[in-house]
């Protein structure tokens, strides 16, 4: 390109030889190239003119090279070389533009695209062949100081830049064109996903993110083909860049690959996650913090997510029911239908056990699941897999008041050293302060408890599990004390889970103190629950046949059930 060309001729020829030298590329690639060696070389030029006035070195660099320094001398050459140079760029923005349509996921008119590719492939060539003729320029601009050499230079170039702005507003108008007409038929493709028949969820991904490049997406530096998502379910996670509040989504990643209970099924299903920002253009700041997030966790995410179609991102935000800086989960399901609208609240409340995150699944699970340990504590407590193979009673308190708090603890001690054996769990509405110090389970257990509410209000029911959760998320710490649950970690039954208001378990805990050993044998659920009973107002005796082992046997009153005194009689 530097070699100097005698005539139009030569500059032709030389054209058709840098297309013959960058024929393996496609066509914006070819005029981004040229432009790119255009610019290294008359910056190299200017730049020591620019800083010749406050650099000794670049003024002497500029001698050296025999470039005019005073700029009154090239003015009207350099402006005219501007022209031609913001001509060629912006013809340029419109090929890469034209070259990232979409073509593949809709159908044009084939005259209309014809039409305007043929126009790509001159305005392409214009691009060319003017970097050739500006290059030609470097003699003139060696010998400004001629004025009459400098004005023809400079009229010639001012006649391209002309020639080149008259062609750049006819392919501006044409590409304009294509892409309106392309992202019409997208949005209308969207908004019919589940009513098109698709063979995988291949060509509703490619959809989505409507770029050309085969590799759109990423997990953390690691480039990732669409085609990896094969018969894979898919939960798109749609969120701010900065994932604010980050704890529900960690608690998703813990949920669905962290958990120990995983085997095989994490192989059925992925995460993608598709930022949105709070604007059309993405700042600064966004872009920070979405290559932070997809660079440290485990999902895969778009690859250059502000390259998304504007028209895609519309649509999220209007047809789907995502609201700005509320995260949400869409599940599309291996044939690329779309299963479930939001799925976050059954990830949180069930995990991996929830695949494949359909609204169908959800019903199941509701069916299966009542008011239990399992609803509660599955996938928070690191030690509740272990209690519940060994049955464990577990029992879980809350309260903002540290005295009834220290009460509670103290009269358990007690209770245990009588041969009860459960767990005790203090959990405060923020803060978490228990014997194995999990500040973090606190969080998920009440962030569990709004996601269950928030599924039982979309399916309108209202039934104990609902009662229960809306109890303890609303709870007066003010009126009471506090709360405690009660249960066995393998209870399923409803029955099965006892809660009591805080000045009422005191009362129950101490009762049971009192029976001493003649309550030796209970559980402490059944033991809180029978507590809760008025007593016999008139004593009377039971006789029990001894048999073996009856010592360790319990005898409750038919009537109030409680424990009964032992005596022993022979007959």
């Amino acid at each position: 390109m530097l070699c100097p060309c005698m005539g139009e001729n030569e500059i032709q020829t030389r054209t058709m030889v840098l297309f013959d030298l960058l024929k393996e590329y496609r066509w914006d690639a070819k005029a981004v190239l040229v432009l790119g060696a255009l610019a290294s070389t008359y910056g190299g030029l200017l730049l020591p003119i620019h800083l010749a006035f406050s650099d000794p070195v670049a003024a002497s660099i500029a001698t050296l090279n025999q470039l005019p320094i005073k700029r009154t001398n090239f003015g009207p050459w350099l402006n005219s070389l501007s022209l031609v140079v913001k001509a060629m760029v912006d013809i340029t923005k419109c090929i890469v533009e034209f070259e990232r349509l979409p073509f593949k996921q809709v159908k044009l008119d084939n005259k209309f695209v014809g039409e305007t590719m043929s126009n790509i492939y001159l305005a392409s060539y214009l691009v060319v062949k003017s970097a050739l003729a500006c290059l030609q320029q470097i003699p003139y601009f060696k010998k400004i100081q001629q004025a009459m050499e400098s004005r023809r230079a400079a009229g010639e170039l001012s006649s391209l830049g002309y020639q080149l702005r008259n062609i750049h507003t006819h392919l501006n108008k044409q590409v304009d064109e294509c892409s309106t007409k392309i992202e019409e038929q997208i949005y209308r493709r969207l908004i019919n996903i589940n009513t098109e028949t698709h063979q995988d969820n291949q060509e509703v991904l490619q959809l989505l993110f409507s770029l050309q490049d085969d590799f759109q997406l990423q997990q953390y530096s690691r480039q990732i083909a669409t085609t990896e998502l094969k018969e894979k379910v898919i939960l798109l996670l749609l969120s701010k860049p900065e994932l604010l509040p980050i704890e529900p989504l960690l608690f998703m990643l813990q949920q669905l690959y962290d958990h120990p209970s995983i085997t095989t099924t994490e192989q059925n299903y992925e995460i993608l996650w598709i930022p949105i920002p709070s604007s059309q253009k993405w700042t600064d700041k966004e872009k920070e913090n979405f290559n932070f997030y997809s660079n440290s966790l485990p999902w895969i995410s778009v690859k250059r997510p502000w390259l998304m179609s504007s028209t895609v991102l519309n649509f999220l935000k209007t047809e789907w029911p995502y609201r700005d800086g509320e995260a949400m989960v869409v599940v599309m399901d291996s044939n690329g239908n779309v299963v479930n609208m939001n799925a976050m609240d059954m990830v949180l409340i069930w995990g991996v056990r929830a695949y494949p995150f359909s609204v169908a699944r959800e019903d199941e699970l509701w069916e299966e699941d009542g008011w239990s340990m399992q609803l509660l504590l599955q996938g928070i407590l690191p030690a509740f897999e272990t209690q519940v193979k060994e049955g464990s009673e577990i029992c879980i308190i809350g309260s903002d008041d540290t005295n009834w708090v220290d009460e509670i603890k103290s009269l358990a001690r007690k209770i245990q050293n009588q041969g009860f054996k459960f767990e005790l769990i203090y959990l405060s509405k923020h803060t978490i302060a228990s014997e194995s110090a999990m500040e973090e389970s606190s969080i998920l257990f009440w962030l569990r408890l709004e996601s269950i509410k928030r599924s039982k209000l979309k399916r309108s029911e209202s039934d104990r599990v609902f009662e229960q959760v809306t109890k303890l998320l609303d709870f007066d710490y003010g009126t009471h004390k506090g709360w405690a649950i009660i249960g066995k970690g393998s209870a399923t039954e409803t029955g099965e889970i006892v809660r009591v208001d805080g000045e009422k378990m005191t009362e129950r805990m101490r009762r049971i103190l009192r029976w001493g050993e003649y309550a030796t044998g209970l559980g402490f659920t059944e033991a809180i629950r029978i507590a809760a009973e008025k007593p016999c107002e008139e004593s009377h005796t039971v006789v029990v046949p001894f048999e073996e082992g009856s010592k360790k046997r319990v005898v409750t009153c038919e009537k109030c059930k409680r424990p009964m005194k032992k005596f022993v009689a022979y007959q």
